[in-house]
Parts: C-alpha cells; sequence; structure tokens
C-alpha cells in the first residue's frame, strides 16, 4: 500500500511539472483579463512597489474592479521602495501572465506574429515564422541559424583559435557566460573582448545589482571590423547607421551593434584608454539596464520609452558612467568621467568661471527632444547627464543614489511625473544644482 502511495504522488508530480499552463484572456476586452494583472498588483502591493501596483488596477473592469480599488486606496500616500529582488519578482511574473495570454491568443486562432506581439520568445510562434533557437543568439531566422550555429564557440570551453579565416559571412560567434560577441575582428582582440564583456557584467551588477534585477536574456553583440560593414549591416536589419557611428542599443533586438573602425579611430584621436571596450560598455550598459527594468516585452510595448516625455537624460547618465570603466587582467577601475572632463567640462565649460549649463532645461526633456542639439549641444547634454549620474551614485551616494536609480527604474516603467525634483531627491533642483555646478567645475 505503501508503495502503491509513493507512486501515485510521483505520477502526480511528474505530471504537473510537466503540464501545460492555462490560457488567458488575451485582450482587455475579454471577461477575466483584468484578473491577471490585479493578481500581480497584490505581488506588487506587499513588496511595496505601490505605483505599479496602482498602473495595474487602473484599468481594470469586471469582477476585479472591486478589488483594484481597494489597492489602489491601499497605495495611497507611500512611496516605492525598490529593490532588485521585489522587480526581478515582479517581471517574472509579468512575463508567465503574458506567456498565458499569448496562449489564449494561439487557442483563438490568432496569427504567429500577433502572438509574438504578445510573447516574444513564443517558441510556437516562432517556428511557425520560420526562426530557430540559438543558445547564446536567441531566436534567428532559419538562415542565420544555418550560417552561425556552427561557428558558435563557448567560451567556458577555452576554445583554441579555429583553423580558418574571418570574414563577416563568417564571423567568431563567442558565446560567454553573460553576452554573445559576433565579430569579424582578429581572434586576439575578439577574445579580449568577449572576456571584457562578462567581466563587465559582473561589475555591473556589483555596484548597483541592489536595484536592478539581472534577467537571462539573450544579450548579443553584433561588433563590425569596419565601418562600411557596419553601415550595410544596420541598413540590412532596419536600423540604418552611418559610417562615424560608433554604436547602438536597440532593445527590441535584445542586441547591441558597434562599428569598431569608427571607436578605434575616435580613441586614437582623443587617446583613449581603450575606446571600442569604451563604447562596448556604454551600450551594453543600456542593454543591461532596459532588460533587467522593463523585462521582455513585444509589440508596440518594445517601443513605449520612445514616447517618454521628461527625464530622457538618466538613460544615458547611466551609461556614461560606465563607459569609464577600465579592466586589467585581474582588477578594475571606475574613473571619473575622464574624457567629459578633458573634452567638456573644462574646455567648453571652463571652470569655475565659464558657463555652466542649467540643469532644468536638459532634465525637462522626452526622448525625442533630448536627442536635438538643444538647448545645448549633444557633446554638453552627455557630459550634463553623466556628470549628475556620478554626483548621485558616489559623490552623494548617502543623499541622492537611491533616488536617482529609483527615478531610472521609474524611467523605464514610464511613470516619471508622479512626483517633481524636490518630493524625489529631497531638496530643490536650484539648490541640488548649486552643489553639483560647485563639484563638476571643481
Amino acid at each position: 500500500m505503501r508503495i502503491l502511495q509513493l507512486f501515485i504522488i510521483a505520477a502526480l508530480a511528474a505530471a504537473l511539472l510537466h503540464a501545460q499552463p492555462e490560457p488567458l484572456p488575451y485582450s482587455p476586452e475579454q471577461p477575466g483579463y483584468h484578473d491577471a494583472d490585479v493578481a500581480l498588483a497584490e505581488y506588487c502591493l506587499e513588496n511595496k512597489l505601490y505605483s505599479e501596483a496602482r498602473s495595474l488596477c487602473e484599468t481594470a473592469t469586471g469582477a476585479a474592479s472591486d478589488r483594484a480599488r481597494e489597492i489602489i486606496a491601499g497605495c495611497e500616500g507611500k512611496d516605492d521602495e525598490y529593490s532588485a529582488e521585489a522587480w526581478g519578482g515582479y517581471l517574472d511574473r509579468r512575463e508567465a501572465v503574458q506567456q498565458r495570454r499569448a496562449l489564449g491568443a494561439d487557442k483563438a486562432g490568432l496569427g504567429a506574429k500577433q502572438v509574438i506581439a504578445i510573447d516574444p520568445d513564443n517558441k510556437e510562434a516562432n517556428e511557425a515564422l520560420g526562426q530557430k533557437w540559438l543558445d547564446g543568439l536567441g531566436w534567428l531566422s532559419s538562415a542565420e541559424h544555418e550560417r552561425l550555429s556552427p561557428l558558435a564557440l563557448t567560451m567556458d570551453a577555452d576554445p583554441a583559435k579555429p583553423e580558418r579565416e574571418v570574414s563577416w559571412d563568417a564571423p567568431y560567434v563567442l558565446v560567454g557566460k553573460h553576452f554573445a560577441l559576433v565579430t569579424d575582428l582578429d581572434w586576439k582582440r575578439a577574445t579580449k573582448y568577449s572576456e571584457y564583456l562578462d567581466r563587465y557584467y559582473d561589475i555591473f551588477f556589483e555596484l548597483v545589482g541592489d536595484f536592478i534585477p539581472q534577467r537571462n536574456q539573450p544579450n548579443v553583440v553584433w561588433c563590425c571590423k569596419d565601418s562600411a560593414t557596419f553601415v550595410d549591416f544596420t541598413t540590412e536589419i532596419g536600423f540604418p547607421m552611418g559610417e562615424t557611428n560608433g554604436g547602438m542599443h536597440v532593445g527590441v533586438l535584445q542586441a547591441v551593434f558597434v562599428n569598431a573602425e569608427r571607436c578605434d579611430f575616435v580613441g586614437k584621436k582623443n587617446k583613449s584608454w581603450d575606446n571600442l571596450a569604451r563604447t562596448l560598455f556604454h551600450e551594453c550598459t543600456h542593454r543591461l539596464v532596459e532588460i533587467g527594468l522593463r523585462g521582455r516585452r513585444g509589440g508596440w510595448d518594445s517601443y513605449e520609452l520612445a514616447g517618454t516625455r521628461e527625464h530622457a537624460w538618466i538613460v544615458e547618465s547611466i551609461a556614461i558612467v560606465f563607459e569609464d570603466l577600465q579592466i586589467t587582467k585581474s582588477k578594475y577601475k571606475l574613473k571619473g568621467l575622464e574624457d567629459q572632463r578633458n573634452y567638456t567640462i573644462d574646455k567648453v565649460w571652463k571652470g569655475p568661471k565659464g558657463k555652466v549649463p542649467a540643469l532644468k532645461p536638459v532634465l525637462s526633456q522626452g526622448y525625442a527632444a533630448f536627442a536635438t542639439g538643444e538647448p545645448v549641444s549633444s557633446v554638453e547634454k552627455y557630459a550634463l547627464a553623466g556628470s549628475v549620474a556620478w554626483y548621485c551614485l558616489f559623490e552623494k551616494k548617502d543623499a541622492y543614489r537611491a533616488p536617482y536609480l529609483t527615478l531610472l527604474v521609474d524611467y523605464y516603467r514610464v511613470d516619471t511625473g508622479r512626483r517633481d525634483f524636490e518630493k524625489r531627491f529631497g531638496v530643490s533642483l536650484k539648490d541640488f544644482e548649486a552643489e553639483w555646478k560647485a563639484w563638476v567645475v571643481k
């Protein structure tokens, strides 16, 4: 009898382990759709993520609306207490809900593209569109999978240099612990930067991992040796860049694209420590922040940041801080805005007697406005944004580190308008600007 009971328990456990999740309503117009959002809001309320809980409940209708109103009332007057653990747990739950909504969409007969707009990693929908999965690189077209899969090398295995010529048609595909590097750089440089990226990952989370969770998603770096290749490749994938562009991060593609020739040219001109490394760290910071704070999103949600109306400076600010990372064989040093101080703060702003740009016109800009050369040049904006971030994170961390990182989270939640600067940072913008200026031009 005891053996039979154990057999039944084991069989039930196996069935539960392999059970398919139940589909959920996939459209807000469907009855029961908002039940899942309210359940997510319950988690957020318990974990002091009050503004996200409120946001999830604001559109609730039907049977969920009564509990939604109670949750909103429970969030009233309370400040968020973000942590990587709490926020990462929320993203895990949100993505699980989207996976089940995608199952509902598939069951209803929606097309593969519509299913992927809900859950970008839905296996059946991707395969229906001819996509194939490659560890480290994610979903690729059949042609790209056929081209790259035989070239993939796992860096943990310490691979030997392949006995072949490298080219963009047959690049090195180096799959590290946290990043995959696809490049036609020579073997020595390719393996060096692959190692740099994995060490950078650990350093990044050592410094800000209390706020930004680690997410298990493909982080792919496509690094073109030549500018012409970079232009052709980015044009081919629908995000065309010019020969003078050093690199970019494209969240919807979960990837970073880098122009090594341009990076090397600028580095030589500016006598940089390693400008290609700087560019990789800058763009990969965008990658880690976006996937860590927004999670995996499909459809128009993946472009939502392009509509932000204020505080776009913070996106570049965190990346500028990490581009000053210098790595040696056993150590690292995060230098304090070296390039910004050498080429903008000291020479353009000219120290204490010069004219430092005002913060408010720049901090108030949204995504589109920040990309322009107004009201100051883009170079000055980057110096301003990076210096404010450094000041908050390292110079006055006891006072401003948490507010700065909270604003970063809120930006990627597309919710920066709830509180003004004084309520967020505990000081008026005027007073903050005065102390920041005194530090930045010292």
